[in-house]
């Protein structure tokens, strides 16, 4: 069973703690033959899943990123979270983040309330315009659910696990000191941005 890296958060700047063993240099062959092939791949999955996705919310009026927010508050505890939570579980900038709250703010999704003992602090709470979209949107993602259907369920933990391991690893690779973690996050954003 796969064991994520533990994973600390220090201010802005993702800090890991490796707590799995990864084999240092060690590269099949296949990789070192198809790397590139199997990179594509891999970010073709992602591109054409994020616009399943996207066309699935359109009748709803969000993003996939503000559904995936309204879901993480809906999970949270009190159903409130701080933007700067938000944009490390989603590895943005907070300036990203809160310009895509201030548009959920302004559709009636979410809340916006500075934290009286902590007047710089601001908290995101889910109105209950959000919950109700939230749950129409969890129950109505057909297109969404169909790309999956090619994988039994077997198939769909064993894809989960090795997801979580590459994106485990990618977390790892960019907080090495050979790294300014928050430059190369920024170029990651960055390319999002340009494949999307």
């Amino acid at each position: 069973m796969y064991l994520p890296p533990k994973i600390l958060f220090n201010k802005r700047i993702h800090i890991v703690e490796k707590t799995t063993e990864y084999r240092e240099g060690y590269m099949t062959h296949r990789l070192r033959e198809n790397g590139y092939a199997i990179w594509s791949t891999l970010m073709q999955a992602r591109v054409a899943a994020y616009h399943v996705r996207r066309k699935d919310l359109l009748e709803y009026g969000v993003s996939p990123e503000q559904a995936g927010i309204l879901e993480r508050l809906y999970h949270s505890k009190d159903k409130t979270m701080t933007p700067t939570r938000i944009a490390e579980l989603y590895f943005r900038q907070p300036n990203t983040i809160t310009a895509i709250l201030r548009n959920m703010e302004k559709k009636g999704l979410v809340e916006l309330t500075k934290n009286l003992e902590r007047k710089n602090m601001i908290r995101v709470s889910i109105t209950k315009k959000g919950m109700q979209l939230r749950e129409t949107i969890s129950t109505n993602l057909t297109e969404t659910r169909k790309i999956f259907d090619v994988l039994s369920d077997e198939e769909l933990d064993q894809l989960e696990n090795m997801l979580l391991r590459i994106r485990d690893k990618s977390i790892i690779q960019t907080s090495s000191s050979k790294f300014n973690a928050t430059r190369r996050l920024d170029q990651i954003h960055e390319s999002d941005g340009q494949i999307i």
